[in-house]
């Protein structure tokens, strides 16, 4: 009896132990994530302030431009720019949901649910890598515009 309560003893110890060493680790862990998620969410507002410049230019050039092929181009680019932003802030909304759900210690008890969660958060990562290149294609289209129209051509 008396090595069966040693044993017992030497067992939730052991796990207690166990569960403290793996602490830090968790730590460290959820401090990584936290860090990935406040450089996505700094990456997004980025892209949002790239295509709200993005937007007061392609404004400015459609009122300049004579030319109504020109000006129309120019409005197609504006108005899928304003979509983009309502993307970038319908994204970085989900992002802030997501950084909430991932701070609750109640969903993050369940292993499953907290692999789940960082699949989402690895899901909304890639989407702003995504975005970016977006913004990076819109900025060239745009540029393209810009040449277009100082050579006069819209070819």
């Amino acid at each position: 009896m008396k090595r069966l309560r040693v044993l017992l003893i030497a067992l939730m110890l052991g796990s207690f132990t166990s569960a403290y060493a793996q602490q830090p680790g968790q730590q460290q862990q959820m401090q990584q994530q936290m860090q990935q998620m406040n450089q996505m969410m700094q990456k997004m507002n980025q892209l949002m302030e790239r295509t709200h410049t993005m937007n007061q230019e392609m404004n400015r050039r459609m009122q300049q431009v004579q030319d109504e092929q020109t000006r129309n181009q120019y409005q197609m680019m504006h108005r899928f720019n304003e979509q983009m932003q309502m993307t970038l802030g319908t994204m970085k909304n989900a992002a802030e949901r997501c950084n909430q759900m991932q701070q609750d210690q109640q969903m993050t008890r369940d292993r499953t649910m907290q692999q789940d969660m960082d699949r989402l958060r690895q899901h909304l990562n890639n989407m702003t890598g995504q975005a970016e290149e977006a913004v990076q294609t819109m900025e060239r289209i745009t540029k393209r515009l810009h040449q277009q129209q100082a050579t006069g051509s819209n070819n």
